[in-house]
């Protein structure tokens, strides 16, 4: 039972991981879009110009994996569509920069 608890909590941990990277990712587009008049979101460490960026890229694409896999076991152990719904959105974010900021 106790193993139990522990994945649980660990699962509730990625679901919040995610949600909370997406929200600082859109609060980080909103602030530039104030203050430089473009919306450009960005994720710490997605620039390739030396071997430790890619090193941090590399390590934030794991991090980002692992929370957004025990994030959807959270949702769906939830059994509410709307957990799954916010998993999802919070993911395609995420997704969304990254692939932005690669480009």
């Amino acid at each position: 039972m106790a193993k139990y608890e522990f994945r649980r909590s660990l699962n509730f941990l990625g679901f919040l991981a995610t949600i909370l990277i997406a929200i600082a990712i859109l609060i980080a587009g909103i602030m530039g879009w104030i203050q430089n008049g473009t919306f450009n979101p960005s994720i710490a460490g997605l620039s390739f110009t030396s071997i430790q960026s890619g090193i941090i890229f590399i390590a934030n694409f794991f991090a980002y994996l692992l929370a957004a896999v025990a994030g959807f076991s959270y949702a769906k152990s939830k059994r509410s569509i709307w957990y799954m719904v916010i998993q999802i959105i919070a993911v395609v974010i995420i997704v969304f920069v990254i692939i932005a900021n690669l480009i």
